[in-house]
């Protein structure tokens, strides 16, 4: 008997065929044109489906992606632009399809300070992260903002030494210590 039929009498001893078929993947040997045509067949299917999807499926596909994405660059990136808050906010207004303008209505904030956010001239609050959590059905946590938030101003912190300067010119009176 061959070992994936001594597998699947194995299988048969505790489950059903629909079991098996649902919890197994029997590993069957076939030719290199075979698994071609098979791959095609599954492709195609793969792309009927993706086709299918309603408006809501492709957007909590894309929502789910870009939390995903979100997540590995939080735990394994160095800061990269592309991931500043800003960015990934205007991802997600886009990914969400609203205007600007309606986008701050749904999240009360007023549009000029959506503006100022997204063109990086201010800086978000935490009120704003728990809204975009919110507004995201949970979807996207608010701590997953705050630490795009927090990325960037960590680099901002390393990295910028000319507002560094600007700001010691400020400073009155500093302490002073020998090394």
């Amino acid at each position: 008997m061959k070992k994936s039929e001594e597998i699947y009498q194995k299988l048969k001893e505790k489950l059903t065929d629909e079991e098996i078929v649902e919890r197994y993947v029997i590993p069957e040997e076939i030719s290199e044109a075979e698994r071609q045509v098979v791959e095609e067949a599954f492709r195609a299917i793969r792309m009927n489906m993706l086709k299918e999807r309603s408006e809501q499926q492709q957007l909590l596909s894309e929502l789910m992606r870009m939390k995903l994405l979100i997540r590995d660059y939080l735990k394994n990136s160095p800061y990269d632009e592309a991931f500043s808050f800003a960015n990934q906010l205007q991802a997600y207004i886009k990914i969400i399809d609203r205007q600007k303008q309606d986008f701050a209505e749904e999240i009360d904030i007023h549009p000029t300070r959506l503006s100022r956010i997204l063109s990086g001239k201010e800086c978000p609050n935490i009120e704003l992260v728990y809204r975009l959590e919110k507004h995201g059905g949970q979807l996207i946590p608010a701590i997953y903002w705050w630490k795009l938030h927090a990325k960037q101003l960590e680099y901002l912190i390393q990295k910028d030494e000319q507002k560094r300067l600007e700001e010691s010119h400020k400073v009155k009176n500093h302490l002073k210590f020998r090394a």
